[in-house]
């Protein structure tokens, strides 16, 4: 997956340049470079959402298909294929493009943001380990590579590093010095790590709206959707409580990677909103069966009817036997 991440995070980090080259600011580009990400890929979330309210009407029917024939299995199984293929869907039908694809983009996503070097300034891997060799043979600089997150950090010493890059050309130098300048918001250095920063230069602030952000959007989501939570006591908060890991995470990488899951929190917000409010399950499954139902109007229409019973005419090939007794109780046939 490493390679398919590092392919699709080269594609991502043409256009993350793209607006970087355009705004000299890496909080405006990235912001910008979410909105486009998202709106790419709303079709997908728009298939996914269809998809779930297809699963929802379906849950329903499958409900009775156990009251039914929950003893017998062979007939549940026979019966619920049966409602599949009425449905027209699948039981794993549209998880790789409501599922797998996403999580895909996002790795290619992430790959474009953890690794700029590489993936958004195109230089070459060689000389990106090269460069980290020759950092880490500095002895007041070498403890600072271990977080991960090296390219950041490379991007981040960049001033303190110039003199050792001698295996970059011109370009890719002015490209990276370019990009090493821009990490600036309201006076918070976006590739410091908020667990390795006082709490003067602010960068708590990141993880605090990482938690804030999702618990919102959680809320805001369940609201628009129609679905409150049902659980009972401490349960009740325990989805804002899983909220505190990725918080966490945010609190030990770059603030420039936890920049990005708050604005992508926050475009995902927005897209629930819109979701739930235009393609929400009781609108999506009143129009399936709008749909049905006029197709069902649409093949009785062409039935022609019969008003007098007298029109019918029979044919010896269209009659069927129809079973009589005799007075021995006996059955024969006409």
């Amino acid at each position: 997956m490493g390679i398919i991440f590092d392919f699709l995070g080269s594609i991502f980090g043409y256009i993350l340049w793209f607006f970087y080259d355009a705004v000299s600011n890496y909080a405006v580009a990235i912001t910008l470079f979410t909105l486009l990400i998202n709106i790419i890929m709303f079709p997908l979330a728009i298939k996914r959402q269809k998809a779930m309210a297809k699963n929802a009407r379906l849950a329903e029917k499958q409900k009775d298909l156990q009251k039914r024939y929950g003893k017998d299995r062979q007939k549940y199984n026979e019966e619920l294929t049966k409602l599949y293929q009425q449905e027209g869907t699948s039981p794993f039908g549209g998880c790789f493009s409501a599922m797998v694809l996403p999580l895909i983009l996002w790795g290619g996503i992430f790959g474009a943001i953890t690794k700029p070097m590489q993936n958004t300034l195109h230089i070459p891997q060689e000389k990106i380990l090269q460069a980290t060799q020759a950092v880490s043979e500095i002895p007041e600089l070498s403890n600072k590579l271990h977080s991960g997150y090296e390219q950041l950090q490379l991007v981040r010493m960049f001033d303190k590093i110039k003199p050792y890059l001698t295996m970059l050309n011109e370009k890719e130098f002015n490209d990276l010095d370019e990009y090493s300048g821009g990490f600036d918001l309201l006076g918070i250095n976006l590739l410091n790590r908020p667990n390795a920063s006082s709490f003067q230069e602010m960068l708590w602030i990141i993880p605090l709206l990482s938690f804030a952000v999702s618990a919102f959007s959680m809320y805001i989501t369940q609201k628009t959707s129609g679905n409150s939570m049902q659980a009972q006591g401490a349960m009740k908060a325990m989805p804002y409580i899983m909220f505190l890991f990725p918080a966490y995470i945010a609190y030990t990488i770059p603030a420039a990677v936890g920049l990005y899951w708050i604005l992508n929190a926050l475009v995902g917000m927005f897209q629930s909103i819109i979701l739930n409010k235009y393609y929400n399950v009781y609108t999506l499954n009143a129009k399936d069966e709008f749909i049905r139902f006029s197709e069902i109007k649409s093949c009785d229409s062409t039935v022609e009817q019969i008003k007098n019973p007298d029109e019918i005419i029979f044919d010896e090939k269209n009659i069927v036997p129809i079973p009589t007794t005799t007075k021995k109780g006996k059955i024969k046939r006409k």
